[in-house]
């Protein structure tokens, strides 16, 4: 069984951020590295956000019944896998105007571009959808896609191209529900938050660990043939 997680970063990291955006935009991940050693570590341990550590410990648990490649957003560095070494950095897809600063600095005119359009380019210049279509292309049986709307935006484009072979799931709130693509929706609402009296930063992460830790490998098997079919239980 060949699983794939895909997840964001978090604004919590191990170390001081040393780069903001515009570091990140105008060098390459190798050259910044070799100017920051001292505040380098893999993506999977960079960052340490409340909802990144549920995801982690999810990853950890299926992969005692999957082979399991975990890929996270970056919006600084786009995508990577979670082995991946990166420097500190300070820069999100949460903050707007940040994001219309980088794409009117990629050249793109912010002025005829919707706040989600904007995202989507920004994830473009990354190399976000691009980067995933080709992961995509390779031999999962699952996916889960763990992502706030922000960041399942700067991914969509290839949400929509997911392969025939391949379940794949969406842990999104309903407004998000659009932008999940050819996923299968798994509710994080209002009324999950609640259940699992968590907060709306965590809710995807806590609700994917919790599914996660009710998941026997036969299940996971199952999970290939049932498909869209599959139904998880809410949290009491």
């Amino acid at each position: 069984m060949n699983v794939l997680v895909l997840s964001p970063c978090s604004k919590d990291k191990r170390y001081d951020p040393v780069l903001d955006c515009e570091g990140v935009d105008e060098h390459s991940r190798e050259k910044l590295l070799q100017a920051h050693p001292e505040s380098a570590t893999t993506a999977a341990e960079m960052y340490t956000g409340n909802e990144h550590q549920h995801i982690k410990t999810a990853v950890d648990h299926l992969r005692s019944s999957a082979d399991v490649d975990w890929y996270i957003i970056s919006a600084g560095f786009g995508l990577l896998h979670s082995e991946t070494e990166i420097p500190s950095y300070e820069c999100g897809f949460s903050d707007i105007e940040s994001v219309r600063t980088r794409a009117e600095r990629a050249g793109y005119d912010i002025d005829n571009l919707t706040n989600d359009e904007t995202i989507q380019m920004v994830g473009r210049e990354k190399d976000i959808p691009q980067e995933f279509r080709k992961v995509l292309g390779q031999e999962y049986d699952l996916l889960f896609v763990v992502l706030s709307e922000p960041y399942l935006l700067s991914v969509a484009d290839a949400l929509t191209q997911i392969p025939e072979q391949m379940v794949a799931f969406a842990l999104a709130s309903k407004g998000s529900k659009q932008f999940i693509g050819d996923c299968t929706w798994i509710p994080a609402t209002e009324t999950e938050r609640r259940a699992l009296e968590t907060t709306w930063m965590e809710i995807r992460g806590k609700r994917f660990l919790e599914i996660v830790k009710q998941l026997s490998e036969d299940d996971l098997e199952q999970m290939r043939y049932d498909g869209s079919s599959q139904d998880f239980p809410r949290p009491d």
